[in-house]
């Protein structure tokens, strides 16, 4: 008997910490506060690609170009922009990060634009705060892509950007870093947010030693004033997939993860793999990064911070709903979010099939690859089965993709769009 009410008692502990992690991971519903207390929200996007409609016009030229591309549905990105400014705008967070690549190739029309849009969120009251991609600056790609052709088009350089975006981050700014466009901004007492940039440095890619001087300064001034920090870069802190390294993680990302360390940074969230995807070491430091805007679901993510815990989960830009206001009648937009998916799934196909040419079981080969491939991008790999049969298949066509698909199968049962963040 005894053994018997020690096994409930036990089983009750279970029972109330599971309830405990459940309420704490439940997706809070649309305009809903954070299931904890009333705390903090902010929202982050990355990876845009915005480019300015009058620099393309989805003739035969930019249709070949993008439907051969990565997956991202430029043909509508000035739709899905919009979209995504009125939802922000409707959802009301304390604050809008954009972590880098804002424009599609660095184009001096698209930063203006985009700068336009997002002053409409400043004029609601959401603070927004941005820093440039690799993709923003000095860009010999710039371009629009007008008829059978494409024509260069102006960039903007470190000075042009920051004074494009002065009212986006860096005039409201407590602190700014003399050798990039790092800032640090206050979006309450109790919490900072520090724009890491490593874009504009002699090397990009990597944190000059004054910069890092200048960051370690700053997370003491946020120490001693008793405020936490969530860090904010386009480029990783941490290697999320095993072949993503060159050109993916911050050179001497090590130094700065060991600063974060060091003053307890919350999390450092960032985007540029396009891969929604998030990475925790022994010590608990997190990178969250956000999966690109332009590509299916076309989603960024709502960090929701309460006490010493908080709560990550992503959220979809209603395009479909967005269209249906504005009285548009464009299948395609009224339905956007399978056509958004449809067309990253074929654009990866295509491209797989090109690659097998015309082998045995090349068709379901391609479909197995571009259903991980989709689902890895969602950041839903606890969605798909990779299957032993399917890798065993691959291996014995195409070494690269079967690398590629080893490295997602390896993230295979998990879920990245939500996370439970603390104690911190």
């Amino acid at each position: 008997m005894k053994k018997y009410r020690l096994l409930l008692a036990l089983l009750a502990v279970v029972l109330v910490i599971a309830l405990g992690f459940l309420l704490l991971g439940e997706k809070p519903e649309a305009g809903a506060p954070f299931p904890l207390d009333e705390g903090i929200k902010l929202a982050v996007a990355t990876d845009l690609h915005y480019l300015a409609p009058q620099l393309y016009d989805n003739g035969a030229f930019y249709t070949v170009m993008i439907e051969n591309a990565d997956g991202k549905a430029m043909k509508y990105i000035e739709e899905l922009t919009e979209a995504f400014v009125s939802q922000i705008i409707e959802r009301g967070p304390d604050a809008l990060i954009l972590s880098g690549d804002l424009s599609f190739n660095g184009e001096r029309e698209s930063h203006l634009m985009l700068a336009e849009k997002l002053r409409r969120v400043e004029d609601a009251g959401i603070p927004v705060l941005v820093i440039p991609g690799n993709h923003d600056l000095d860009s010999s790609k710039a371009a629009a892509f007008i008829g059978d052709g494409y024509s260069r088009v102006d960039s903007v350089n470190m000075r042009e950007f920051e004074e494009i975006y002065a009212d986006l981050g860096f005039n409201q700014a407590l602190s700014r870093d003399e050798d990039s466009l790092s800032y640090i901004a206050e979006v309450t007492p109790e919490l900072r947010v520090l724009m890491v940039d490593v874009n504009t440095q002699d090397e990009p890619g990597f944190l000059d030693e004054s910069t890092l001087n200048w960051i370690d300064e700053q997370l003491k001034c946020a120490t001693e004033a008793g405020a936490k920090v969530v860090a904010v870069s386009h480029q990783n802190l941490f290697q999320h997939n095993s072949l993503f390294r060159g050109g993916f993680v911050i050179g001497n990302g090590r130094l700065l993860g060991a600063l974060f360390e060091k003053y307890g940074v919350i999390c450092n969230l960032s985007g540029h793999m396009h891969v929604q995807h998030i990475s925790q070491i022994e010590s608990g430091l997190t990178e969250i990064a956000t999966s690109s805007l332009a590509v299916t679901p076309n989603q960024y993510g709502l960090l929701y911070l309460s006490g010493s815990q908080g709560y990550y989960c992503t959220e979809p830009v209603d395009v479909d709903g967005w269209a249906g206001s504005q009285g548009l009648d464009n299948p395609e937009l009224l339905h956007f979010r399978d056509y958004a998916a449809g067309f990253f799934w074929n654009s990866s196909y295509r491209k797989t099939m090109a690659r097998l040419g015309q082998v045995r079981g090349a068709d379901a080969l391609a479909r197995a690859y571009s259903d991980i491939n989709l689902a890895y991008f969602v950041g839903r790999m606890d969605t798909v089965d990779c299957g032993a049969d399917t890798l065993r298949r691959w291996k014995n066509r195409d070494n690269f993709t079967y690398e590629y698909i080893c490295s997602m199968c390896a993230d295979e049962g998990k879920n990245y769009t939500e996370f439970v963040l603390g104690p911190f």
